[in-house]
């Protein structure tokens, strides 16, 4: 029997979403580096561009695109009130909020009139448990995006049943804890991860782009089971 679907609105409420752009970096070292490394991907696109920030979250791809595409408006959507909240400071400290479309519930409730060029879903669908469920919430994506339309995803993957995940699992671990987390935070930290995460194969994770409408997926990006992907909506 399928575990019961992660509850983001509960999981990531005001204690967590204010503590998130802390735990993050310790949960992900190169976290900065992935969002930099968006950038060139996205390059080339049109001065007027839209762009969709699928699990917005504290809003980092937003601020961090907004500096380097000063001309494009953004649509943030997040299932947590309070992270998207927090995305809302970010970007009234960076004088963006003028720039962003905000937008609280899950991105399967989300239709606008307007597609976007690109979109970016960081952290989010290695939440979403189940084919069928993943599968619909990329299918969603694809729905807001223009055909050549640009998709930059980031997620834990692999293959539980490797050696190599064991292997890259406890390489994690180890450099979480060197951030000096307490053991009782580690014990529930590995509790969530192994309760809420829903890890994939990078094969099955591209069958699902490709069911989905994408094509020509590409990794880019790695650090220990994070893993980033440069993928485009079929024209």
């Amino acid at each position: 029997m399928q575990s019961r679907q992660f509850n983001v609105a509960a999981h990531f409420g005001e204690s967590l979403a204010a503590k998130y752009d802390r735990r993050i970096r310790s949960f992900c070292p190169s976290y900065d580096a992935l969002h930099q490394m968006i950038v060139p991907w996205l390059q080339g696109l049109p001065e007027d561009s839209t762009f969709l920030s699928a699990g917005a979250g504290t809003g980092a791809e937003i601020a961090t695109l907004g500096q380097s595409f000063p001309s494009w408006r953004f649509v943030a959507v997040d299932a947590s009130l309070e992270m998207l909240n927090a995305c809302r400071r970010r970007a009234s400290e960076s004088e963006m909020t003028d720039r962003i479309e905000f937008f609280h519930g899950r991105l399967q409730e989300y239709q606008s009139p307007m597609r976007a060029e690109a979109a970016s879903s960081i952290f989010v669908s290695h939440f979403i448990k189940g084919e069928k469920e993943k599968l619909a919430y990329f299918r969603a994506i694809a729905t807001n995006l223009k055909p050549g339309g640009l998709l930059i995803i980031a997620d834990l993957f692999g293959d539980e049943s490797s050696p190599e995940f064991a292997q890259l699992l406890n390489a994690w671990l180890l450099s979480y804890a060197a951030h000096g987390v307490s053991a009782e935070e580690l014990a529930q930290d590995r509790s969530h991860i192994d309760r809420d995460v829903d890890f994939i194969p990078e094969r099955e994770l591209f069958s699902l782009l490709g069911e989905a409408g994408f094509e020509r997926p590409l990794r880019f990006y790695q650090t220990y089971l994070f893993g980033g992907w440069v993928a485009l909506k079929s024209k």
